[in-house]
């Protein structure tokens, strides 16, 4: 979308220069044509405001791309770190249940339930923004 409000933007420009051109390339000389070609000059002032403030919609959406897309990775980024504490607190809590089915007796310590607490954090779909809140809900997630 920036790159067609930027090419609008040199469109407009283009119509500009061959306005002017064309308005001071005529061959009439009168009054009337005077005030033809400062009109078209008026006109050519106006094309380029208006080509400007397409510029700038242009970089307004681009850093609204750039802005989502640094989000959009970061969530990506919180999401498979989240992931893997998750994963691995749920091999560690399996390993404490083995290790009691297989007779030791104190497998289960404060860090077991600690583990199990993260397992048991619910997380958000793929992508959301709720990712965002997930680097208060567990320990390790790196920003």
């Amino acid at each position: 979308m920036a790159e067609r409000l930027e090419a609008r933007g040199e469109a407009l420009r283009a119509q500009a220069r061959e306005l002017h051109t064309r308005s001071e390339t005529v061959e009439w000389a009168s009054v009337a044509a005077d005030r033809m070609r400062a009109r078209a000059r008026d006109r050519r002032d106006e094309l380029h405001a208006v080509a400007d403030a397409y510029d700038e919609a242009g970089a307004r959406v681009r850093a609204h791309a750039d802005r989502v897309q640094h989000l959009l990775d970061l969530i990506a980024t919180i999401e498979k770190q989240a992931h893997a504490i998750i994963a691995s607190a749920l091999d560690r809590a399996d390993a404490a249940v083995e290790a009691v089915i297989g007779g030791i007796k104190d497998a289960l310590s404060g860090g077991d339930e600690a583990d199990r607490a993260i397992a048991q954090t619910p997380t958000p779909p793929p992508g959301h923004r709720d990712w965002l809140d997930m680097p208060a809900l567990l320990p390790g997630i790196r920003t």
